[in-house]
């Protein structure tokens, strides 16, 4: 998914009608910049079908005005044919536009700019630095599936995150003796465990209280999350990767 302003489907339709009343007062040089946008816009824009309309219908007269010196004025035949293909190529512009839809993300409890762009800004300062890569990668997934609507595959993403902190936090505390096959109840089994160099018990009830309730349901192949459930979830992993995320080294 590619990230677009809308702005620029304004500023299209802005400039075509702009050529449709330009004069015998514009100089080569304006209207070759105007000619220049206007391809610009529509190609940004994906319409794919009128940017082949503009190289058909105002490409050759573009191409005819760039050998013409820059401050020459444009003749009333110049005018006159580019206010005729500008009419036609809005024309086709306004038929690709009904097949054109615009998506608009609802409100989410979190900030829509930092779960599609800026996933490290959700957690606290330096924890995205700090948390394995593949944890990171999850944690990000999770960040647009949340903003997307997709509780499911938010809550999978997350949970996935959340494991592979653990994993790196067990290690962190487990030095030697490790578990060969590091999962999630007895990692925490392990470091319920240890009687020195112990984490906090909050920290280990917390992915406890995870495991259980969200983490083994999840495994199910009918589970399944909505919106509001997901965010519930996010929040709760959020913090607890916060607590360990900032123990571990920066990677």
């Amino acid at each position: 998914m590619e990230k677009r302003s809308a702005y620029r489907l304004i500023y299209t339709g802005l400039v075509v009608r702009h050529l449709q009343n330009i004069n015998t007062s514009f100089t080569v040089q304006r209207t070759i910049k105007l000619l220049n946008s206007l391809n610009e816009h529509i190609s940004e824009s994906g319409f794919q079908v009128s940017l082949s309309g503009f190289n058909q219908f105002l490409g050759p007269i573009q191409e005819g005005l760039i050998l013409k010196p820059d401050n020459d004025l444009i003749d009333e035949s110049t005018r006159d044919d580019i206010i005729s293909k500008s009419k036609t190529l809005e024309n086709m512009l306004f038929s690709e536009a009904v097949i054109k839809h615009i998506y608009v993300v609802p409100q989410r409890r979190y900030n829509g700019d930092f779960l599609a762009n800026f996933p490290m800004k959700i957690l606290k300062k330096g924890v995205f630095e700090r948390i394995p890569e593949m944890a990171a990668f999850d944690f990000s997934a999770s960040c647009r599936c949340l903003l997307y609507g997709e509780g499911t595959a938010c809550a999978f993403h997350i949970l996935r995150a959340t494991e592979e902190v653990l994993k790196h936090y067990y290690y962190k505390y487990k030095k030697t003796k490790r578990l060969k096959k590091p999962m999630w109840g007895p990692m925490i089994s392990e470091l319920r465990s240890k009687k020195t160099n112990k984490p906090p018990d909050n920290i280990l009830n917390t992915l406890d209280l995870i495991r259980t309730n969200y983490r083994n349901p999840t495994q199910h192949p009918e589970s399944k999350y909505d919106i509001e459930n997901a965010q519930d979830l996010f929040g709760i992993c959020i913090d607890i990767i916060n607590k360990m995320g900032i123990e571990l080294d920066k990677r």
